[in-house]
Parts: C-alpha cells; structure tokens; sequence
C-alpha cells in the first residue's frame, strides 16, 4: 500500500472494529452478517457512555460459531490501541485458555499495535500484556484463578462454564456466583464495560443470573436457527453462518443427528436454556 492507502486503512481500522479483524485475521476472518454484528456490538457498547457504576452486555451465541475470535481474542487489542492508559481483564473457565486469548492479543500488538495505533508492548510483557510508556494493560485469567490486585476498564468473560457437569452443579454455579460478586465487581471502576459471552448451559448460570440479579444490562441472543423477529433479520428456520459452510442443509442435518435431548438443543444452540 502507498501512504494514502496507508492513511486510509488506518483510519478505517481505528473507527471501525470490524474493519480491524478483518486486517489482523489475515483472511481469516469472514465479514458474515452474524460475525459483523457481533463486531459492531461490542464497539457500541464500549463506546457508549451512559454514566451507570458499570454496564453489562450478555451476548448469548451457540458454539463454534467464531465468537471467540471475533471477541476475546481480538477486541481487547483494537481497545487498548484505541486507549493505551486503560485496563483489559479477560477471563474464562481455566487458565490455559485464558492464556490462548492472551497471546493472541499479544500476537496482534506486537505485529500491527505500532502500524496501526503507533503502540508497542513493554519489555517485561510476559503472560501478562503491559503497552509501554501508556500503563494500559491486558490480564487474562481463568475466572476461578483470582483476579484481585488487577482493575478493568473492560472486562471479557468468555465461557465461563466448561461443560453440562459443571453447569448443573449448584455448587459450582455459587461459586462462580462468588467470584462474580467478590472477585470480578470489585475490579470494576467508573463505567467499566462488562462483556459476558458464552453458550448458554442452564437457566442458572453466570449470564442467567446476571440477567436476573443485574442492573444496566444488555442482552443479546443469537439462536444457531432463527427464530420469529430474528435479531438479524434472518427467515424462521434460516442458519446462522452458511457463509462458513454451516448452511441451511447442514442445520437440519445437524439438528437431526444430535443427540443431547431438546434441553441441550434450546440452551446451548438456541440460547434458551
């Protein structure tokens, strides 16, 4: 690219979050209606003041749909290129994922943070993701491994249950409640964002107990087939990415095949648990 085509795709790359992902991912990521919505809602909603303590953003999506990569593991780097002071805390059900969203943002700072937002990491950025001569900061954790002593800005909870044996535990669901209330509330400051995505499990997990229990919060549900007023604006029955091969044919070839019961169905793919 020249310099206008330079200055351009860096404009473009700063207003737009989508645009970002699509720079960064190589190709990788495709610009579908749902990945585009969900790129665009996450910019909204941190770029939104509305002077409340802290808001939330639940954004329930079926798995393996590309969530993660369009969220966790990206947007926390476009944020801190965008406000290099501010603090990122992402976390999710163990630490070695934690760790995977973490070097991946790492991984995009380090090639694009100078071309892009004219940052560049710390020298003793380890595990941790510290932007030098700013004092912004990423911190991936998973959610039971403690994350006082570090405050957000932003925080990122992806998938804060691992599977069905966990989320039909009332003993993990209180203590995951705990550390909510204990752990990641208290790291907030004045106007912390709070994004909360994850595959829904049962009507008692973290997203469901937040809707319940929270003030300020946004929610957002996106079924793998559509449903009446689609969110997207998609047909009754339509798929939710058959720009990714997963089609209509493969929807109901899949609906067909899978065995865990309708009340796995409607949680984990429907968002309904």
């Amino acid at each position: 690219m020249n310099g206008n085509n330079n200055d351009f795709a860096i404009e473009l790359m700063h207003s737009s979050y989508a645009a970002y992902c699509y720079f960064v991912h190589k190709g990788k990521w495709i610009d579908t209606r749902f990945h585009r919505f969900l790129a665009d809602k996450v910019q909204t909603f941190v770029e939104t003041v509305t002077g409340n303590p802290y808001d939330i953003l639940v954004l329930s999506t079926p798995p393996q749909h590309g969530k993660s990569m369009t969220v966790t593991e990206t947007f926390p780097s476009w944020y801190e290129g965008k406000h290099p002071e501010r603090r990122c805390i992402v976390a999710c059900y163990n630490d070695d994922f934690a760790g995977k969203f973490g070097r991946r943002n790492k991984n995009k700072i380090e090639e694009y943070g100078r071309f892009i937002f004219n940052i560049t990491l710390s020298k003793s950025s380890d595990r941790d993701i510290e932007i030098e001569n700013h004092g912004g900061s990423i911190i991936t954790r998973g959610i039971m491994s403690g994350i006082t002593g570090n405050s957000g800005d932003l925080i990122i909870i992806d998938d804060p249950v691992k599977n069905r044996q966990e989320a039909d535990s009332v003993t993990y669901r209180e203590r995951l409640w705990e550390e909510w209330q204990n752990s990641i509330k208290t790291r907030t400051q004045a106007g912390t964002k709070i994004i909360i995505i994850q595959t829904r499990w049962h009507e008692d997990d973290l997203a469901g107990r937040v809707i319940r229990e929270e003030n300020n919060v946004e929610v957002v549900n996106i079924p793998v087939e559509a449903e009446e007023n689609d969110i997207l604006g998609r047909k009754v029955g339509d798929a939710l990415c058959p720009e990714i091969g997963k089609d209509n044919q493969w929807l109901q070839a899949f609906k067909a095949s899978y065995t865990g019961g309708m009340r796995a169905w409607n949680a984990l793919f429907q968002g309904r648990p």
